[in-house]
């Protein structure tokens, strides 16, 4: 039987690598588009019966099957190969998308979004390792931040076809359809550019496209639990999780916390509310990038951090208040807010795989998967009890407390990793010149 793909057997690098990461950065963004069903859901739930509540009921086990998803997936993907996984089960999430556009009651529907649900955890368990595998130590955050824009920005994309064709096509199934047809077609091209590294050359530590460590790895890869005992694992997971609960907040409930709290109108609300995400994808490549020069990843971590604190307590202050905001200020509390998250997303992701690595350079995926379970897990939390949160205090700013909190535990966990492998540059390692 013929392998199922080529295995590079030597590090690609200039373009070739840059197209690799552009073809993962695909991936991950077709895997996160489909199924975005907020610009339909008013059209969904009137059509098949459903209430909100249960609409609710449902979202929460799909994160459940998806967290679920995501660590079996990322166990997967060690074992067999990064790209054996993600081009069959990108295939299934398109096929999934179609169940779920066929859907005409509730139970269908239920069985079709846990089931898109899990098949897009695992399709999506493979591309964070790739984004390490074909990217050195020298320019990991800025791959990272990319990375970042494909999950977050199918929420844009979303929106956009959405206004762009429902007046035309008048159902929510249109949406879907469209969904699928850009997975099917993401998914051929997923199948025929990417390619993966061989065992023996994704085992190297690489600083840049010169300089590569060569460590003993004939030990096997540790397991989900063997990680969570190196304690710097444990605090990135535990960190990282811990900021989920704020972006679950602002992914699921700006909007409505900006019309409730300070009275700013539906569609002012999805105007600031876009401020935040532009805000925290345009930061994120900066951040990334000073990241990168300086080789330094906990500084930024911090001061991201701590910058987010500030903002949520000024915003805190504001809401209790009560009194009338002009929209410009609430759109430049909700621009330093972004920009304060965004010195966390491609650092953080580098900075744990740089950790992992020193552990065992083939268990990214692994560790990624670890960190997709509690962090989706810490999503369904914040989406749960924020609304009744709200419901018991009346108001938005207990809520924001709990996110305050969060952040402030994201810094001080942060503050508490260690930066000893930082030391071992290039200069001071067995490097070797390709």
């Amino acid at each position: 039987m013929m392998r199922y793909r080529r295995e590079l057997t030597e590090y690609p690098t200039g373009s070739r690598r840059r197209v690799l990461v552009a073809v993962v950065v695909i991936a991950c963004f077709i895997s996160a588009y489909e199924g975005q069903l907020a610009p339909v859901l008013p059209l969904l739930l009137d059509d098949i019966g459903m209430s909100l509540k249960t609409y609710g009921l449902i979202t929460a086990a799909s994160l459940l099957c998806g967290a679920l998803a995501g660590f079996v997936g990322g166990r997967l993907v060690d074992r067999v190969g990064r790209v054996r996984v993600i081009v069959p089960w990108m295939f299934l999430s398109a096929a999934s998308c179609l169940f779920m556009a066929w859907s005409h009651t509730p139970g269908q529907f239920t069985a079709a979004r846990i089931l898109l649900a899990f098949v897009e955890g695992v399709a999506m368990s493979g591309t964070q390792p790739l984004i390490r595998d074909f990217t050195p130590r020298v320019g990991r955050a800025q791959a990272f931040a990319f990375w970042s824009w494909g999950s977050l920005g199918a929420n844009f994309v979303a929106a956009g076809i959405a206004a762009a064709t429902l007046d035309f096509f008048g159902t929510w199934h249109s949406q879907l359809y469209i969904m699928a047809g850009f997975a099917f077609v993401g998914s051929v091209l997923v199948m025929v550019f990417l390619q993966d590294l061989a065992p023996e050359v994704r085992q190297h530590t690489r600083h840049s496209d010169e300089h590569v460590e060569h460590r003993a790895t004939d030990g096997p890869r540790p397991g989900a639990w063997a990680l969570l005992q190196h304690r710097v694992v444990a605090a990135h997971v535990a960190a990282m999780s811990l900021m989920f609960v704020l972006l679950a907040t602002m992914n699921t409930y700006a909007q409505k916390m900006l019309v409730d709290q300070l009275d700013v109108g539906v569609r002012e609300a999805s105007v600031v509310t876009m401020s935040f995400w532009a805000a925290a994808l345009l930061g994120s490549l900066v951040w990334a990038r000073k990241s990168d020069t300086t080789q330094a990843r906990k500084p930024y971590l911090l001061s991201g951090g701590v910058a987010a604190c500030a903002c949520l307590a000024v915003l805190i202050a504001v809401t209790s208040s009560g009194a009338d905001l002009p929209v410009w200020v609430v759109v430049v509390l909700f621009v330093a807010l972004g920009g304060s998250v965004a010195a966390t997303f491609g650092t953080w992701q580098a900075s744990f795989s740089e950790h992992v690595e020193e552990i065992h350079p083939d268990a990214q995926g692994t560790a990624f998967g670890l960190q997709h379970m509690v962090s989706r897990l810490c999503i369904l939390a914040a989406v749960l009890f924020a609304p009744r949160v709200v419901d018991a205090t009346g108001g938005w700013r207990a809520w924001l407390v709990v996110c305050l909190v969060a952040v402030l535990a994201f810094t001080v966990i942060t503050a508490s990793i260690s930066t000893r492998h930082r030391a071992r540059t290039p200069a001071t390692v067995g490097a070797v010149t390709e």
